[in-house]
């Protein structure tokens, strides 16, 4: 099936029924993560609650979060040469990494725990369970039923390893140098005096995973016609706009706190995207890479 023989019609249809499935499977597997019934919805106090109510922002949410996955999922995907279903496996572990060391950020105070210990990770863990396995069962069905087949004779250029620890480390040690200003300068707002340990710890792994995700997505915009953007499109626009949509929900959900949220995921991908534009420039030179 080629692309331009699936309807826009279809592709609406059935990328809007996918984001209505993954936002109930979301919400449904958060009802039951274990400790959820420790949250107090009264302490949900911002003015979108407080207007809307806490159950239509978080189907906001999910749906603006979702939404974003799939249209630059499609959009990037389909100018790729790659096979859907890569497409969708590559786009789907990527926002399904982000939402999983995401949840683990040391901001105890947004959890029904009074300090960070094996109990936070717990909770975190299984609360960024429910965010990823929708996303990842969301990219693949969708690439799956709306990406045209591709031709899988064709190679694209990927990383060697030398490249992938090249680029982990230097956007791991970007983010963390950022990130230790920010927490140190009082600018970002953190549980670094409390529990200093964990929230470096934390610090160093999200940049792990962030080097990690852009490896993983490089093939997908590499091996489009129009690479002078690649950075923007792969950094900012994919990685970036859905990064600050996540952090957003703590925004949306307690009031006065959503400027911080945005500060520091737009400082995380500011960072992010300076780097790899050093990586383009220095890292990645030659042409020559394995296929």
């Amino acid at each position: 099936m080629k692309e331009k023989d699936i309807s826009v019609k279809r592709v609406l249809i059935i990328n809007t029924l996918a984001i209505i499935v993954a936002t109930a499977i979301a919400i449904i597997l958060h009802a039951i993560v274990p400790g959820t019934g420790d949250l107090n919805i009264a302490d949900f106090d911002s003015i979108f609650v407080k207007l809307f109510g806490f159950p239509v922002v978080a189907v906001s949410y999910f749906v603006l979060l979702f939404l974003h996955c799939v249209l630059v999922m499609r959009y990037f995907g389909k100018r790729s040469i790659m096979t859907k279903l890569q497409i969708g496996f590559r786009f789907g572990i990527v926002f399904a990494a982000l939402y999983m060391v995401g949840m683990q950020e040391v901001v105890v105070e947004a959890s029904p725990f009074n300090e960070w210990g094996l109990a936070f990770v717990n909770f975190q863990f299984f609360m960024g369970i429910s965010d990823a396995l929708p996303a990842l069962l969301l990219c693949l069905v969708t690439a799956y039923l709306t990406l045209s087949n591709k031709n899988t004779s064709s190679t694209w250029q990927v990383l060697n390893l030398i490249e992938k620890m090249k680029v982990v480390a230097l956007i791991s040690i970007t983010i963390l140098i950022a990130r230790a200003i920010g927490y140190e300068t009082g600018l970002i707002n953190s549980n670094i005096d409390t529990f200093p340990i964990p929230a470096y710890l934390w610090t160093i792994v999200f940049g792990v995973v962030l080097g990690c995700c852009y490896t993983v997505l490089y093939p997908i915009f590499d091996s489009g016609k129009n690479k002078s953007l690649l950075s923007y499109k792969l950094v900012v626009v994919t990685i970036g706009l859905n990064w600050i949509i996540f952090n957003s929900f703590i925004g949306l959900i307690f009031s006065g706190v959503m400027y911080q949220m945005l500060l520091r995921s737009g400082i995380d991908i500011a960072v992010f995207f300076i780097a790899s534009i050093i990586i383009q420039r220095y890292i990645l030179k030659s042409d020559i890479r394995a296929s």
